[in-house]
């Protein structure tokens, strides 16, 4: 058996959809996904919130930018492979009108924090926040 030892080229993605019910900013992205104070997670979480907000686009907008022949965020999400459990609950979160986000994390990022979650599959589903990460693949 021979183990490669190099760099090995592949990369993988995510695709993710976020929405919090505070305005957009690092500190509320990070208390309402737990993290409160100085830990050694925060770090983590901050450069996970650096590269969500580099990577997001609103949904509506990421609909005309990614997959321009559909003719809707269902069709969308559909076909960039999301279950119809989570389709549902961002047509709810748009008919509140809530901002949400969809964008895609890679391996080849710029923080380690971006590769973990890129290659995990992760589901944050509370009042506060919503953050799907199931969507990935090599």
């Amino acid at each position: 058996m021979k183990l490669r030892q190099d760099f090995v080229t592949n990369s993988s993605s995510t695709s993710f959809i976020v929405s919090i019910k505070e305005d957009w900013k690092e500190e509320n992205f990070l208390t309402a996904i737990g993290i409160e104070g100085k830990s050694p997670m925060t770090e983590v979480f901050r450069q996970l919130f650096e590269a969500v907000d580099h990577n997001k686009c609103e949904i509506r907008m990421a609909l005309e930018e990614y997959h321009s022949n559909c003719d809707s965020v269902r069709s969308f999400l559909q076909e960039a492979g999301f279950e119809e459990e989570t389709i549902l609950i961002v047509e709810k979160m748009l008919a509140e009108k809530r901002t949400v986000y969809y964008g895609k994390l890679s391996s080849d990022g710029s923080t380690a924090a971006e590769a973990y979650f890129c290659m995990e599959s992760f589901l944050v589903c509370e009042d506060d926040i919503y953050f799907n990460g199931r969507v990935g693949g090599w």
